[in-house]
């Protein structure tokens, strides 16, 4: 670029306006005694003062709230998690006496049914993953419960006890195939609609079908599905007329001509979490005996009876004959 050029150049315009506004300024200034400027940066710079001011306290003012805030949320946040820890330990306590309160009803329930049952409450305590037709309550010697007590809820049978510690107890449930229902004795069901009885056993498959069978119908019986079946009270083990389950089908039995009846439980055994033990009931540990079991014993006894009388008889004619006959030989 030439120098003509440079003269001619938008930046050398501009230069030269500058200086002459400068210049213009400095007259000015000369002119009014030194003052102008000082009301000029004052005119400029007030107000950039006002807002670098209030920027400023604003920015403080923010940084306060901001402190005090967080500090707000920090203690909110504490009061919210002790609110909660409260209310977790109330949710917690209304559980538990939920749950009280639904076995005081089915023990009130069961005693007003059954007056003579003595009762105690327990709860599932844990459950055996390879044995799911037995569990363990926590309930034992120390609250009276003794092997072999039953043990049911207000819907039916659960099964009994099996084993017992002083704290605790282990509860043979209707699936179980080990047994017949009660363990150490046949207990007898009936079918409350066609009046038929019979005995309660299971076997794995029926098991894993969760299924009992009421055994020994007659060929002529009169069950069928839908209806209840109930304990007989025959036996040492449970008391008479418990809920067992319902019928869904009677079946032949392969090895002879008699039928059986398959029971659906009322109880959920795998998922029963609160039942009840009943530890005395009025003609507990009694054979009670009756139809034609007992018939025949009474028959048999009187067969014996009536044979004991005649055999006597015989050898008191025996006696007498030969006393004769000794008389007789003593005269000759």
């Amino acid at each position: 670029m030439n120098r003509s050029d440079l003269f001619h150049s938008r930046s050398f315009r501009i230069f030269l306006a500058v200086c002459a506004a400068l210049l213009v300024l400095m007259i000015g200034t000369a002119g009014f005694g030194g003052a102008a400027p000082s009301n000029i940066l004052s005119f400029f710079a007030t107000p950039m003062q006002r807002v670098s001011t209030l920027v400023t306290n604003n920015a403080a003012v923010s940084a306060r709230d901001a402190s005090a805030s967080r500090e707000e949320l920090l203690a909110e946040n504490s009061e919210l998690r002790r609110q909660i820890s409260e209310l977790q330990s109330q949710l917690v306590d209304y559980y538990d006496l939920k749950k009280e309160n639904a076995q005081l009803y089915e023990y009130l329930d069961m005693k007003e049914l059954n007056p003579d049952f003595q009762l105690v409450a327990a709860s599932v305590i844990g459950r055996d993953p390879n044995r799911f037709y037995t569990f363990t309550i926590d309930r034992g010697t120390s609250a009276g419960v003794a092997v072999n007590d039953p043990v049911v809820t207000s819907e039916g049978v659960v099964g009994w006890v099996s084993g017992v510690n002083s704290i605790s107890a282990e509860v043979t449930t209707l699936l179980s195939p080990d047994t017949r229902m009660g363990g150490t004795a046949e207990v007898g069901a009936t079918d409350k609609q066609a009046g038929e009885s019979g005995v309660i056993s299971t076997d794995l498959t029926l098991s894993d079908q969760g299924l009992v069978k009421l055994g020994y119908l007659t060929a002529g019986t009169q069950a069928e599905a839908g209806d209840i079946v109930v304990t007989s009270g025959l036996g040492s083990i449970y008391p008479q007329n418990l809920k067992i389950g319902t019928i869904t089908s009677v079946e032949h039995e392969e090895s002879d001509v008699s039928l059986y009846a398959l029971v659906e439980p009322f109880v959920d055994v795998t998922e029963v979490r609160d039942v009840m033990v009943i530890t005395s009931f009025l003609g507990q540990g009694e054979a009670m005996m009756s139809g034609p079991s007992a018939a025949s014993g009474e028959d048999g006894g009187a067969q014996a009876a009536a044979s004991s009388d005649a055999s006597s008889a015989a050898g008191d004619d025996a006696s007498s004959a030969g006393d004769a006959a000794s008389s007789a030989g003593g005269g000759a």
